[in-house]
């Protein structure tokens, strides 16, 4: 199936590991062109070192929680690759993990303005690009299971990742009248290295953890990006796509 993303150019947020990595090799095997970001400028050079071989690809770092930096990367975008087709605003923090009587001003404000405010600002540059090139391109976001259903001791983290689902609904509102579809991907316990800790190894059955027994791969989130990213969700609009094995829809939550 041709998802229509040949000659289409990407941006991935965080895309230097874990999903937003797989999301970008999943772009470039459908002919996309991506710009990876990263906070870490040699984070985004090891990651363009290795992906150069399956396709068009550039890096450049970028705190999504800075306005100008965001300005910028799409600015470099549009320079190097000549347009704009897709963001997939995908970069994130987990920690500090704590009771909300525990949690400080400063630890709230750092969840909230990387997951909601860079959300927020790679949404508005991109359909500032698009808007300005008419193109009616696609804007990914990623939320989280955690904004349905509350992690024990993640109060920051969860409000953030709820906010980014009416975020995602209002951009998909604002932005309608360019041909801009905004859409998010609630993924639930996946395999990554920010979840390492908190998961058995691979292969290793979760009993409760959903109606199929075991965490995801970034690999079956990117899957779901890409077709966000592309022309079959011509009519799809403003919706969350869970990407949990049913993680939330089986009731009591995992125990391990």
């Amino acid at each position: 199936m041709d998802l229509g993303l040949k000659e289409k150019v990407a941006i991935v947020t965080g895309g230097s590991r874990g999903i937003g990595r797989a999301a970008v090799k999943a772009l470039l095997r459908e002919g996309a062109s991506v710009m990876v970001s990263s906070l870490r400028r040699e984070s985004v050079e090891a990651a363009v070192r290795e992906l150069a071989p399956s396709g068009k690809v550039a890096g450049a770092p970028c705190d999504v929680a800075v306005e100008a930096d965001v300005v910028r990367l799409v600015e470099e975008t549009v320079r190097r690759f000549g347009r704009l087709d897709v963001m997939v605003a995908n970069a994130g923090i987990a920690d500090p993990y704590r009771n909300l009587a525990e949690t400080s001003a400063e630890d709230w404000d750092r969840m909230i303005a990387v997951h909601l405010r860079g959300t927020f600002l790679c949404g508005r540059e991109a359909a500032r690009a698009m808007r300005a090139a008419k193109i009616p391109g696609r804007i990914v976001t990623l939320s989280s299971t955690s904004a349905y259903e509350c992690d024990p001791l993640g109060g920051s983290y969860n409000a953030a990742k709820a906010g980014i689902v009416g975020l995602t609904r209002s951009m998909a509102i604002d932005f309608a009248e360019w041909g801009i579809r905004v859409n998010s991907v609630a993924p639930g316990w996946i395999h990554t290295d920010m979840s390492t800790q908190d998961l058995p190894p691979r292969g290793t059955p979760i009993e409760g953890l959903g109606a199929l027994p075991r965490a995801g791969e970034p690999e079956e989130v990117a899957a779901a990006i890409v077709f966000l990213a592309s022309n079959a969700c011509d009519y799809i609009t403003g919706t969350t796509l869970f990407v949990d094995g049913g993680q939330t829809i089986v009731a009591p939550k995992m125990r391990w």
